[in-house]
C-alpha cells in the first residue's frame, strides 16, 4: 500500500505545540478525509541538509555559524545525518548525509573557503537539492533542508516545489538579512532583490521562513523545529499516475477547541507518484 506522508509543525501564538496526539489531527486529500495510519513526534530519524548561501552579505553569517555549530548540531539524535551544500551562481555539494557530526562542523568551515560573490541563485540550489533527496534510497526518514540565506537571489527554478514534494522533503529558511547589501541591490541590480527567493516553496512544502539576528541561535532554533515536527501518513487514494493533488491538516476533537488560532505547516499537496516511486522501505 502506498503511503502519503508529511511532516507537520503546529505553533500557537509563535510558540510551538507539542503534546498533540493522532488523534488531534484531521487530514484530507482533495477534500475527502482521510485516516491517519502512522503517526511519530520525534521517533523517527532525520536527514537534513544544511544549504549555505555564498553571496556577498552572507561570508559574516557563515562565520558565526561555523563558530557556534556544535551547539546547534547537539539538537539532533544519534541515528539523524546532516549533509551540507553551498551556493551562489551554482549549488555544490561539500559533505554527502552523514551521522558524525564533527565531520559536519569540518564541513561548515570548508564553506568559509569559497568565494563570496554579490548574487546567487537561491530557488535553482533549492531545487538542486531536492534532485539530491531525490537520488537518495526511499526510507522512512525523515527529510528537510534548512536554507541558510539572506532570502535574495536572482533565478528562478519551475520545479521546485514538484520536487520537494516528490522528494517528501520540507524546505526551512533561516533568513538573515544584511541592510547595506539590499540597499545596493536596490540601486544597482533592482530586478534581482528577491526576485529568485524563497517565494512561496517554503510554504508549499510545509516550511517556513524565520528572520534572525544571531546566525548561530538561528540555526540551533530551526533545528530544534525541524526535529520535533510531527510525522502523518495516509494511504494514497487510488487515482492515476501523475494527478496533482492538495492536503489540508487541521487539528480536530479537543485540540482544535483548546487551540483556537493555531498555525499548521505542512505541504499543500503532491503529485501521485507511478508505483516505482511510491514506496518507501524502512529506514
Amino acid at each position: 500500500m502506498a503511503l502519503v506522508r508529511l511532516d507537520a509543525e503546529v505553533t500557537d501564538h509563535g510558540q510551538p505545540v507539542e503534546d498533540l496526539a493522532k488523534e488531534d489531527f484531521r487530514v484530507t486529500d482533495n477534500g475527502v478525509p482521510r485516516e491517519i495510519l502512522h503517526f511519530g513526534h520525534e521517533e523517527e530519524p532525520l536527514d537534513v541538509i544544511l544549504l549555505f548561501d555564498t553571496s556577498l552579505s552572507m561570508k559574516p553569517v557563515v562565520e558565526r555559524i561555523a563558530q557556534t555549530a556544535t551547539v546547534a548540531l547537539a539538537e539532533l539524535r544519534a541515528g539523524d545525518r546532516v549533509a551540507v551544500r553551498a551556493f551562489s551562481r551554482g549549488s555544490d555539494l561539500l559533505l554527502d548525509f552523514t551521522a558524525d557530526f564533527d565531520t559536519v562542523h569540518a564541513a561548515i568551515q570548508r564553506v568559509l573557503h569559497r568565494p563570496f560573490i554579490p548574487s546567487s541563485e537561491l530557488q535553482r540550489a533549492i531545487d538542486d537539492s531536492a534532485q539530491h533527496f531525490l537520488k537518495e534510497p526511499r526510507t522512512n526518514r525523515r527529510r528537510a533542508i534548512l536554507a541558510i540565506t539572506d532570502g535574495m537571489g536572482n533565478g528562478r527554478a519551475a520545479d521546485a516545489v514538484e520536487n520537494l514534494w516528490k522528494a517528501d522533503a520540507v524546505l526551512s529558511g533561516m533568513i538573515v538579512r544584511n541592510v547595506g547589501m539590499a540597499v545596493w541591490f536596490r540601486v544597482v541590480r533592482p530586478d534581482t532583490l528577491f526576485s529568485g527567493g524563497m517565494g512561496g516553496i517554503s510554504g508549499d512544502s510545509g516550511g517556513d521562513g524565520v528572520k534572525f539576528d544571531d546566525a548561530g541561535e538561528g540555526l540551533r532554533q530551526m533545528i530544534h523545529r525541524l526535529r520535533r515536527r510531527y510525522t502523518l501518513a495516509y494511504a494514497m487514494p487510488d487515482v492515476p499516475p501523475g494527478q496533482r493533488r492538495t492536503i489540508r491538516v487541521e487539528l480536530a476533537g479537543e485540540a482544535a477547541r483548546r487551540y483556537r488560532q493555531p498555525r499548521i505547516r505542512a505541504r499543500s499537496g503532491y503529485i501521485v507518484p507511478t508505483s516505482d516511486q511510491s514506496s518507501r522501505k524502512p529506514s
